[in-house]
């Protein structure tokens, strides 16, 4: 891949990965109940962790590095297990944390074969899955709400 092209998707990863961080936590976010294990950290600093590894992987990314980018991929893939992340527990959530789950395995594979380039894309579908959700959750509590 030409070195522009290459340029264009990550600039354009780090556009989607910044937009998306900035609504991902924001400060008048009702903090939640205290649970058990991974869970046992308010939800603030669990998206907090989420957006944490999500820069590592932009780093991972951007250097080539692909221990950082499977690093950060594989403590995704782990907190999308953990019980505080089902915030829904409809059918259409499941379908995105299942899917989110296939996508972060991806790029951990991509990571382990140094194809960045593979890996920028699965990056794509891990922060486009990441805003659907997102969106979809919010609309849920809208929905709740009134």
């Amino acid at each position: 891949m030409h070195n522009s092209k290459r340029h264009g998707i990550i600039v354009a990863v780090m556009a989607l990965t910044l937009g998306s961080g900035v609504w991902i936590v924001r400060s008048d976010d009702p903090p939640a109940e205290p649970a058990g294990g991974r869970d046992d950290i308010p939800l603030r600093e669990f998206m907090r962790k989420k957006l944490e590894a999500s820069n590592q992987i932009l780093e991972g990314l951007v250097l080539e590095d692909p221990a950082l980018i499977k690093e950060g991929a594989e403590v995704l893939n782990e907190m999308s297990t953990a019980e505080k992340w089902r915030v829904q527990n409809d059918a259409l959530y499941r379908e995105f944390s299942a899917d989110f789950r296939r996508v972060t395995a991806g790029l951990v594979e991509a990571a382990n074969e140094g194809d960045n380039d593979q890996a920028v894309l699965k990056w794509m579908d891990a922060t486009m899955n990441c805003i659907e959700c997102h969106r979809y959750v919010r609309g849920m509590r809208v929905a709740d709400a009134e």
